[in-house]
């Protein structure tokens, strides 16, 4: 906070709100971690599946206090190849049957989830939110208190790329590519604002909220928006108005990690040591595909696969492996090939090594797109997946000195940014008129 301290006036909390995987926790982590070496007091409101996460605090370093809820809808998403919810496979009817019965299966674990998250962020007197928590904005009305957006996609309606969350790239031009934010974020609010309604009125005794989402309201209307990613990767849209924030990633930082001695010794003894994670519990369905594609390719994977899979790896080119840390595992191979998250796009730029993006829904697409347009990688959706286009993106990502190049010059680029200090910077000129001052 360019050396000044922050006083604090009865010890005001800020909550992070947050759900999902655990790609859209860590940064919130980041970032609440930096905020109490600020001098804020922060607790980070997310379901109870993730109390691991917050285990690992120390005095010097400090975690957010973890204000567990109930109900987390993501759990719901298990993907199965072609008949994952929200995704365009090579069976489409198939795929929207999934996701109607995504739909209707997680209507009560939303409202279980509403009431227990509300209850989790009472006390609170300044509320952050992302995309998995977008009913934030109606618990920060209920409780009376600001709130701020913190996404780690660019959600705000633009008119130089269409919608971060459709499963197509192609522009659809100026006014299409509003009116496609606009229409994705409208479909979201309306698939969920029953639900949304019936907590507002059972929790805190307000009336039904407006038809139209509140993010797509007029520009004064709007809340103020921490976007947590790089405009080296995202360049700044020339209509996006002072309430969107660039900050620079919130990158979490690398847990205390000891390999096993097998994994080191896999990688060390590997000629093209590569990266593997599909962020997904289906990944045992490509098994067969992958073995064929790493001896094609000459390569080397370390895979990350849920530990009960483990036996059905048969190929002595694969290293499978339950859970690796991006930060130790991404500087020793040569390439990562990953679902394309936010998180572990982050991760792989930050680590200067070339990327195959591999998207199968939500922000996927958009961040493989992103890679593509950098220069520093290619992407496959998984509905396109084969042995022999995967075999030839590896070999491509293992022998470009270009796309090495530039995957070089990126993580110089961001490697230069802090995105947690930019974050903390811009709290202030929201809520220094509550009960926060700031002393020179």
């Amino acid at each position: 906070m360019d050396g000044r301290r922050l006083t604090m006036v009865n010890r005001p909390v800020i909550t992070l709100l947050t759900s999902g995987t655990r790609g859209d926790v860590l940064p919130y982590i980041a970032l609440g971690k930096g905020l109490i070496e600020a001098g804020y007091n922060v607790r980070i409101a997310a379901p109870r599946g993730f109390a691991g996460l917050f285990s690992s605090g120390n005095k010097t370093s400090p975690l957010p206090t973890f204000a567990p809820f109930d109900g987390n809808p993501t759990d719901l998403m298990v993907e199965q190849g072609d008949f994952t919810p929200f995704t365009l496979g090579t069976q489409p009817i198939r795929s929207m049957q999934a996701t109607r019965a995504f739909l209707q299966k997680a209507r009560p674990l939303y409202r279980q989830m509403l009431h227990s998250a509300a209850e989790a962020c009472r006390g609170s007197d300044l509320l952050m939110y992302g995309l998995p928590s977008i009913w934030g904005a109606h618990i920060a009305e209920g409780l009376g208190i600001p709130a701020i957006r913190a996404n780690l996609q660019p959600l705000t309606p633009t008119r130089e790329f269409p919608s971060a969350l459709l499963p197509f790239r192609f522009s659809l031009s100026g006014i299409g590519n509003w009116l496609s934010h606009w229409a994705v974020t409208q479909a979201t609010w309306l698939s969920w604002r029953s639900e949304i309604n019936r907590a507002r009125q059972a929790d805190f005794g307000l009336g039904p909220a407006h038809w139209l989402d509140p993010t797509l309201r007029a520009d004064a209307q709007q809340p103020l928006t921490l976007n947590a990613f790089s405009e080296h990767v995202v360049p700044r849209p020339r209509d996006w108005n002072d309430k969107q924030v660039i900050t620079g990633y919130w990158k979490p930082l690398s847990p205390d990690w000891t390999p096993p001695k097998e994994l080191q010794s896999f990688i060390d003894s590997a000629r093209n040591p590569i990266a593997i994670g599909f962020g997904s519990p289906g990944t045992q369905g490509y098994l067969p595909m992958l073995e064929t594609a790493l001896r094609l390719a000459n390569a080397q994977a370390v895979l990350t696969l849920p530990a009960k899979w483990h036996g059905e790896v048969k190929s002595k080119q694969i290293f499978p492996i339950e859970y690796v840390p991006h930060d130790w595992l991404y500087p020793r191979v040569k390439v990562a090939i990953h679902h394309g998250g936010a998180g572990t796009t982050s991760a792989s730029l930050h680590a200067g090594l070339p990327a195959i993006a591999l998207p199968l829904a939500i922000d996927q697409f958009f961040w493989g797109e992103r890679i593509c347009k950098l220069g520093v990688g290619l992407s496959i959706p998984q509905r396109k997946l084969t042995a022999q286009n995967l075999a030839q993106a590896i070999t491509e990502a293992l022998n470009n000195k270009e796309m090495k190049a530039k995957a070089k010059t990126i993580h110089d680029a961001l490697n230069t940014e802090d995105g947690i200090q930019a974050a903390i910077k811009s709290l202030p000129l929201t809520i220094d008129s509550r009960r926060w001052t700031i002393d020179d």
